[in-house]
């Protein structure tokens, strides 16, 4: 196994910090049971705020159905502190059994030496790529292994508009836009400015929580690729993604970034959502915002399909992201934690209390969570979105730098820095070099 975390002596201080604190802060002399004999699996999970009751109930739930084990569970926040803590554990071998890793870290993770193959166990469980959909089995295969399972499909993004804003401005409210001529048309005949400000907005394509996410989304609705994985070549800089970054930035030039910017410092959370108080017509939602209008705007009249796509793009098109479940390496209950990771994962039982407790959607396609979902509004176009589209983020070991690239490339285009060939050239050429340099330092 090798931790790629510095120079030696750095690795060799992580390893004793991770020695004298252990996961979840467990004692070194901690023998793995319970005092009446049960297995003590522990399971590092990121589900923080209202989520936290909803995946301790179904983590109960697994302890009841398999009496021979305790969870110890631990809330870990996804980001780059508690991240290192892990690779800490995993360096001094005192890991926890079960980690949660977003889709996009698992390859980075596994070329890491943080993550144990899960092949053998899935060919005994009898898993095939089949059963799941698509980009959600993709997203945990690197280098010919499986590394994760899929918890939760992420379906990104389905486009809403605001039936009111279309009505008050003339606009059929029940003929969203289908092309990116029709989007630019409406976005122009709903915008308001007043004083020389934007009151109100159509669309902000860079609005899709985040540059880098705007990026994937509208790239590949142009029909551009980010990433060639037979040559391990980047491709931000393909032309298509080059064309879209272009339509993005010209909203930034006929709007006005600045006041546009203006207009977002003053957009709101919860029930002051810009969508919800008419500042903003259209968006892209991700999948957890119908729960968002469910509780903030019960009332609010708004349309959901596709987002809009190019003649020459890719209709409907879309991607997948959604957090999986893997096992360490080093994990001290590998067969218990496989069998944790599978009963969520793939067995019936399990995937419906995700969807029936958490409102999330499994990445086992046949799972029966599915039907109780279907009445749960918004689900049939997130499950159509989820049926068709054939992306996630690149399988590669540097989704974090190429993240950052890629949100650095599009600030640069839409604030006029660079133009957005440039932008996306020096994205290409710099995650490239880093690539280079891991892929090299595992050979």
């Amino acid at each position: 196994m090798v931790i790629r975390t510095g120079s030696r002596l750095a690795a060799a201080l992580l390893a004793a910090m991770a020695l004298a604190m252990g996961p979840g802060g467990c004692s070194r002399t901690e023998t793995g049971r319970t005092a009446d004999g049960r297995t003590l699996v522990s399971v590092w999970h990121p589900w923080g705020g209202a989520m936290t009751p909803r995946i301790e109930k179904i983590l109960a739930e697994y302890e009841r159905v398999h009496p021979d084990v305790k969870l110890r569970v631990l809330f870990t926040p996804n980001d780059l502190s508690n991240n290192q803590k892990f690779f800490t554990s995993v360096a001094a071998g005192r890991p926890p059994d079960v980690i949660f890793v977003d889709g996009p870290q698992v390859a980075e993770w596994a070329e890491r030496g943080a993550l144990q193959t899960l092949d053998a166990f899935v060919k005994e469980a009898g898993i095939l790529p089949s059963d799941y959909f698509d980009p959600c089995w993709r997203q945990n295969s690197y280098r010919g292994k499986t590394w994760a399972m899929t918890f939760c499909a992420d379906p990104n993004f389905a486009f809403v508009w605001n039936k009111a804003d279309f009505r008050s401005t003339g606009v059929d409210p029940d003929k969203p836009p289908v092309t990116i001529e029709d989007l630019d048309r409406l976005c122009e005949r709903l915008t308001r400015i007043e004083g020389g400000n934007i009151t109100r907005i159509g669309f902000i394509p860079w609005a899709q929580y985040g540059g880098t996410n705007s990026l994937f989304t509208w790239g590949w609705a142009f029909g551009g690729s980010f990433y060639d994985d037979q040559a391990r070549r980047i491709t931000a800089n393909h032309p298509r993604v080059v064309k879209a970054l272009e339509w993005m930035v010209s909203y930034a030039k006929k709007y006005d970034v600045t006041r546009i910017t203006s207009l977002q410092q003053g957009f709101g959370t919860a029930q002051l959502d810009p969508f919800y108080v008419g500042q903003m017509s259209m968006r892209c939602l991700h999948i957890s915002g119908i729960e968002d209008i469910k509780r903030y705007a019960p009332d609010l009249e708004y349309g959901m399909t596709f987002i809009p796509a190019p003649p020459d793009g890719e209709a409907h098109s879309s991607w997948v992201g959604g957090w999986c479940m893997a096992l360490p390496s080093g994990s001290r209950h590998p067969k218990e934690g496989w069998e944790l990771i599978r009963w969520l994962c793939a067995d019936d039982a399990g995937t419906t209390l995700i969807g029936r407790e958490m409102g999330l959607m499994p990445g086992a396609r046949r799972s029966p969570a599915f039907a109780e979902l279907r009445n749960v509004r918004g689900f049939d176009q997130f499950y159509r979105i989820l049926l068709e589209t054939r992306h996630q983020r690149p399988v590669m070991p540097v989704q974090a730098y190429y993240m950052g690239a890629l949100q650095r490339a599009v600030d640069a285009a839409i604030y006029g820095k660079k133009t957005p060939q440039k932008a996306l050239d020096d994205a290409t050429a710099e995650t490239q070099a880093e690539l280079d340099v891991v892929l090299g330092a595992s050979q």
